[in-house]
C-alpha cells in the first residue's frame, strides 16, 4: 500500500479497495504489535522506541478508517463477504495481540518501578542518620561521604 492510497477518504474508495486497505492496515499493525511485544520482553527498549513513529502512522490509518466504518456501514456492505470475514478475523487477532502487548507494556512498567524502588531505598538507607553510641557513649558519628540529608527520587507512573 502506497502513503497516497492511505491518504485517500474511506467515503471515496469502493468497498472491496476499502475493505482491502483495511486488511493491510490490520496486518501491519497487528505485526508491530507483536515486534514491540517481543521487544518488551526482551527488555530491548531502543527497538520499542524505534517502532513508534511507524506505529502511531499506522494506528492513525486504521482508527481513521475504523472510524468511518463504524459511523457507515454501508461503506463495505457491498465488499467480498470473505474478505470481510477475512478482515473480522485480522481484527480479532489484532485484539489478541493488543492484549498480549498491553500485558508486557503492564510487565515492563512494574520491572522498573520496582527498580526505581529499589534505587531510592538503597539511597535513603545510605542516607540515614546513623543511630545509637559510638565508643565512649558518644553519639555514633556519621560514616564518610554519607549525606547530610536523604536524596528523593520521583516515580511517574505514566507510560
Amino acid at each position: 500500500m502506497t502513503a497516497t492510497a492511505r491518504r485517500i477518504a474511506a467515503e471515496t474508495l469502493t468497498p472491496a479497495d476499502l475493505v482491502e486497505r483495511m486488511l493491510e492496515l490490520t496486518a501491519g499493525l497487528t505485526d508491530i504489535v507483536r515486534r514491540e511485544t517481543g521487544f518488551l520482553r526482551d527488555r530491548a527498549r531502543s527497538e520499542v522506541a524505534a517502532l513508534q513513529p511507524e506505529k502511531v502512522r499506522i494506528a492513525n490509518d486504521y482508527a481513521m478508517d475504523a472510524e468511518a466504518i463504524r459511523r457507515r456501514k454501508d461503506l463495505i456492505d457491498r465488499a467480498p463477504a470473505e474478505r470481510v470475514s477475512k478482515l473480522k478475523s485480522a481484527m480479532i487477532e489484532l485484539d489478541r495481540a493488543l492484549a498480549e502487548n498491553g500485558e508486557a507494556l503492564n510487565a515492563a512498567r512494574s520491572v522498573s518501578e520496582g527498580l526505581i524502588r529499589m534505587v531510592a531505598n538503597a539511597m535513603n538507607e545510605r542516607a540515614a542518620p546513623t543511630l545509637g553510641y559510638g565508643r565512649d557513649a558518644a553519639p555514633a558519628a556519621r560514616r564518610a561521604g554519607n549525606p547530610a540529608a536523604p536524596a528523593s527520587l520521583t516515580l511517574d507512573a505514566r507510560i
